[in-house]
């Protein structure tokens, strides 16, 4: 029985890794406070003002489907691929992909 842990245990380990690696990029989380052709305003958990440009490739996820000219609005919530590479100026992150959802109103 103290095997079988060990070994569930490395397995688990070993499996999951692959999930860490993106790269260079991070992530950011939070509630759209202002949208813009070229980028969004974003509040963060930590009360925390971002503003993630779009960068040219990007790509816009609404409700877990890829919907090509769908873009973020006030009040929705997101999570952002972001990298510090080629970050305009007044922005502070690029955004290369972008999920979004649109929280449901409350009875």
């Amino acid at each position: 029985m103290k095997y079988f842990s060990i070994l569930a245990i490395l397995c688990s380990m070993f499996l999951t890794a692959p999930a860490w690696a993106h790269g260079d990029a991070a992530h950011v989380m939070g509630t759209v406070t202002e949208s813009g052709n070229d980028h969004v305003v974003v509040t963060t958990p930590k009360g925390e003002t971002l503003t993630l440009a779009f960068h040219p490739k990007i790509t816009f996820q609404q409700n877990g489907i890829h919907v090509e000219h769908a873009r973020p609005q006030v009040g929705d919530r997101l999570v952002a691929e972001v990298s510090k590479k080629g970050v305009p100026e007044n922005r502070d992150w690029v955004a290369t992909e972008i999920t979004f959802s649109t929280p449901k109103k409350k009875p």
